[in-house]
């Protein structure tokens, strides 16, 4: 069964670059296209001026920073993961590190050991959660009348 990447709302990009499972690449990689780790890359992965997408097989393993707009995750990342259009973390993904996204697809069996935080124009500074028998924002502090 052949996929029609045109109709699968996908971009579809001309260069395509695989690291194979036998395959490990220590350095820096910056890329344009679609680039497929089923390998090991220990180094950060960055997206050129033409763009493009990263995918993650379920044998890869990225240790290092990624910044590339569309990233699939259904492998291993130790290090901060920055997806600026979408993320999708498939079922076997496992990310030690900060993950920073503006939309996100997460399945069932997806584990992210870090934050989550959604980019967006509108950033709020939400208040630091209380501590346990904390007086709730605000409130006047507590006075002993006896």
């Amino acid at each position: 069964m052949r996929r029609d990447k045109k109709n699968s709302g996908q971009q579809s990009f001309r260069d395509h670059t695989l690291i194979a499972p036998s395959a490990r690449v220590v350095g820096d990689i910056e890329f344009n296209g679609g680039l497929h780790v089923q390998g090991e890359v220990d180094g950060n992965i960055t997206v050129g001026s033409e763009g493009g997408q990263l995918v993650i097989g379920e044998t890869g393993v990225v240790r290092g920073e990624i910044r590339v707009p569309r990233i699939t995750i259904n492998g291993r990342v130790e290090g901060d993961v920055n997806a600026t259009e979408h993320l999708e973390l498939a079922s076997k993904a496992q990310v030690e590190g900060n993950v920073f996204y503006v939309t996100i697809e997460m399945l069932i069996g997806a584990r992210v050991n870090g934050k989550l935080v959604r980019l967006d124009e509108e950033r709020r500074n939400l208040p630091a959660p209380e501590k346990p028998g904390a007086a709730p924002a605000g409130a006047p502090p507590a006075t002993d009348n006896s």
